[in-house]
């Protein structure tokens, strides 16, 4: 029956926690600190256990000289930390009590080297003096710094099977010595001190608990006081996602359920001994993992809370070091117990069995164990079914060494659709071979077996796919479904945030889950819904900033993005329709995994080398950059173009009306407006850019005329344009405002421009001629049968020449600027990138 918590804790220090006299000095103050009465459970010095066994193997091969020399090395690190730590009677007794130790090991090497035998039992008691002499040091300092401490035999209070190497604890005797031994203790206010790792058989025997048996220990110590916690303080800082050698981008577990943890430590994670949990399974004992090197932060709390259920899947883990063991034939079909016989064989060998999965024909049975065991599995199976295999029944046992087990761990995928499509998808996507495949019913692990050369890249593959490193990772999200950061809020971003909001349901599934401009962003991870993004559009039309609004907060650009792509969100993508040099949010984007669409034309009408780099971030990333409203608006110029030469057609050369702008301006003059009066209708109705000098200076179209060229093979900078500005040098400075009071100024010119054109018959016309080695905009007379002369309002035309389109160009028609067909060119590209 569960206990109640009793105001008490444990505190388990591992070997790097004591790795010298300045960690042991902090573990004085952790323990001093504490606000409760602790039991303290401790491990050997760093690196003394695997001195230990070094020792104990080459007195057992007979180098007695060798060993003797390692047991020196062991014992001088021990009078090193005692005479740095201790003065007076205390040290003079401990340096006494550890010259004993290694005076009875020196001689105990001695007898081994000479019967060159080594059994576990005498391993066991070789390699449990750690732990004591540890302990013996932790409490003399802790005793000198004035706490009242008890030195406590582990062998009186942890029992256990009897196996040595690695001993199982006997639960209830535990419960039953703890409480006898230690709660007197604890009443007095005495802190006891016991060694980790080590416990008594049946007959008394010393038997080890396995490496890292000490959490263990302390967690038996938990169960059998209902401590109020008990915390690990290790050298990590707490349980991750992932191991973080492998995976940089593995992020500390706030909590996890016990089973979660325990499915982790089973399947490889190295913090937690894989044991080290069962005797809190069926007690509320909460165990917190914590940073030794940091011993204000809370670590990882490992309990009996169910918590992040809406996330199927919380962290990964890897076994490596395995082999596959099959068991196969024709005569196991339908024959009962031969899995029963398989695993009976193991037990007696007492191999640990990791994964099994068996085949519906019953045809064969597989399963993985350490690769260091696969021998003895194999011979000891062969000899079980030798009858069998003898007969035919049974083909044989075969053995696949070099395999790891990558296991994703979670309580919510209980019933959640697409984990292992999900998983699976990530290992091919890595060209990962699947060998073998495991679930419980209970849906809290899936495993795969893949080769043991791919584990890493496995490792990396499936945290990305759950996108673990982030907040919110683990989710499983349709993969039609696009999260839109969405950069500018101005006309064309609330148009665009219109048109999303009035998607069909069914199509994918498009949400904004960020607005972005100068002043700040707001943001919400689940999406920015349609009464949300008018509240905003009202507030920007009211020329509040975005950092002032409801959930806005203050960032530039680039930290906005960083802190966005900090979230795990399905398929995110920034949406650029500002006009404003945003080429390093671009970059960061890209670098942060997301895809790209631009309405903005200035990221890639730039430097030529800088916008090659975007094409290249964007392979390397595996992004996809999408701009058709770069040019065009909404129509599909792009599009053409990317056919054209997929098809493998050359395109030789592009004109083009390209300014909707400018077509506006130039047909309403047509009409009989004054230029200003023109001006000043296609600013207000939004088909210019906010400073409409922008397009008259020839810039805007200088830019998509770029763009183009680039596509078809133009080299040169945006230098080599030849560009017609219909802006007088002196207006070019002015402010806005005092530049469009001065504009009627001009209305008289542009009459009279416009009169001689019509004089010859012609149409002026705002002109791009672009080719691979040319690049010409500017004001063109252009003939009456030109069908760039039928050119009204906003429509753009757009003629390509091409080797296949000579005689007959091909021509796009249609309108190229305002908000509405702006914004819609722009869905149009995320629509396409949700069909990778």
């Amino acid at each position: 029956m569960p206990r109640s918590k009793t105001l008490l804790e444990i505190q388990k220090f591992g070997g790097a926690s004591l790795a010298d006299p300045a960690a042991i000095r902090q573990a004085v103050e952790i323990i001093r600190g504490r606000p409760l009465p602790s039991v303290v459970v401790v491990s050997a010095m760093a690196g003394v256990t695997d001195l230990l066994l070094r020792t104990a193997a080459r007195a057992g091969a007979g180098d007695y000289p060798g060993a003797a020399v390692l047991a020196t090395e062991c014992r001088d690190r021990h009078l090193a930390a005692i005479r740095t730590l201790l003065t007076g009677r205390a040290r003079d007794e401990l340096l006494e009590l550890v010259n004993a130790e290694f005076e009875e090991l020196t001689a105990l090497c001695q007898g081994l080297s000479v019967v060159r035998e080594l059994t576990p039992r005498t391993t066991d008691f070789v390699v449990g003096r750690g732990e004591r002499l540890s302990a013996q040091l932790l409490g003399a300092v802790l005793a000198a710094a004035g706490v009242k401490i008890r030195q406590v035999d582990a062998l009186e209070v942890v029992h256990t099977d009897g196996h040595f190497g690695g001993a199982a604890p006997d639960l209830e005797a535990c419960d039953r010595a703890m409480q006898r031994v230690l709660k007197p203790l604890l009443a007095e206010g005495i802190t006891p001190v016991l060694p980790g790792y080590v416990g008594a058989g049946p007959d008394g025997q010393m038997t080890t608990l396995g490496r890292g048996g000490s959490d263990l220990t302390a967690v038996l110590a938990g169960r059998a006081l209902g401590a109020s916690r008990v915390n690990l303080w290790k050298d990590v800082p707490g349980l991750l996602t992932a191991n973080p050698r492998v995976v940089p981008t593995a992020r500390v577990l706030p909590q996890l359920n016990v089973r979660e943890a325990a499915e982790l430590a089973y399947y490889g994670a190295k913090v937690l001994h894989p044991r080290a949990l069962i005797p809190v399974l069926d007690r509320p004992v909460p165990v917190f993992v914590r940073p030794f090197a940091d011993p204000q932060a809370e670590g990882t709390e490992v309990s009996s809370r169910e918590t992040g259920l809406e996330v199927p899947v919380k962290a990964l883990s890897a076994a490596t070091g395995q082999a596959l063991v099959t068991v196969e034939g024709n005569g196991m079909l339908g024959v009962p117990g031969v899995a029963a016989r398989t695993f009976q064989a193991l037990h007696r060998e007492r191999i640990s069995v990791s994964l099994i999965t068996q085949a519906s024909s019953e045809h064969s049975i597989c399963f993985s164990v350490p690769a260091g065991s696969a021998a003895q599995a194999k011979a000891c199976l062969e000899a079980a079914f030798q009858e069998e295999i003898n007969r035919k029944e049974i083909d044989g046992v075969t053995v696949r060494s070099g395999v790891a087990t990558i296991a994703v761990v979670g309580l919510g995928m209980a019933g959640t659709p697409g984990v292992a499509q999900r998983l699976f998808t990530a290992l091919a996507s890595r060209r990962i071979n699947v060998i073998a495949i495991a679930q419980g019913s209970s849906e809290l692990n899936i495993s795969a077996v893949v080769d043991e050369s791919q584990a890493e890249l496995a490792q990396v593959a499936v945290h990305e796919a759950f996108q673990l490193g982030k907040v919110g990772g683990g989710s499983v999200t349709p993969r039609d479904t696009l999260d839109l950061v969405l950069l500018g809020f101005g006309k064309i971003g609330r148009a665009f945030a219109d048109l999303v909001a009035k998607l069909p349901g069914s199509g994918p599934k498009v949400r904004i889950v960020a607005v972005m401009d100068r002043s700040g962003v707001v943001f919400e991870p689940e999406g920015l819904s349609g009464r949300r993004l008018l509240d905003i559009a009202r507030e920007k039309e009211r020329g509040h900033a975005l950092r002032h609004m409801p959930g806005g907060r203050a960032a530039s650009a680039d930290s906005a993005v960083t802190m966005v792509a900090g979230h795990a969100l399905s398929h995110p993508v920034l949406v650029d329709v500002t006009a404003e040099d945003t080429l390093p949010l671009i970059r960061s984007a890209l670098i942060h995994g997301m895809d790209v669409v631009l309405a903005n034309k200035r990221p890639l009408s730039g430097p030529a080398a800088q916008a090659e780099e975007l094409w290249k971030l964007a392979r390397e990333h595996g992004r996809r950059l999408r701009h058709e409203a770069t040019v065009g608006a909404g129509l599909p110029v792009m599009d053409t173009i990317a056919k054209l030469q997929e098809t493998g057609d050359q395109i030789l050369s592009i004109e083009g009306c390209l300014s909707g702008t400018l077509g506006f301006v130039l047909s309403e003059l047509e009409r009989g407006r004054t230029f200003s009066q023109a001006v000043a209708a296609a600013l207000q109705a939004g088909y210019s850019e906010p400073d409409p000098r922008d397009d008259l200076s020839g810039q805007d179209v200088a830019r998509k005329a770029l763009i183009l060229g680039r596509l078809i093979g133009f080299a040169g900078e945006a230098s080599a344009v030849a560009v017609e500005s219909l802006v007088p040098k002196p207006a070019r400075s002015l402010p806005l405002k005092r530049w469009l009071a001065q504009l009627p100024k001009s209305d008289a010119e542009w009459a009279a421009r416009q009169k001689a054109a019509r004089s010859r018959g012609a149409a002026l016309r705002y002109l791009a001629t672009v080719t691979p080695q040319r690049i010409k905009v500017g004001l063109v007379p252009v003939p009456a049968e030109s069908p760039f002369a039928g050119l009204r309002g906003t429509d753009n035309l757009i003629v390509f020449t091409t080797q296949r389109y000579h005689d007959h160009p091909l021509a796009i028609r249609g309108p190229g600027a305002g908000p509405e067909v702006t914004a819609a060119g722009v869905l149009n590209d995320v629509l396409a990138l949700a069909h990778r």
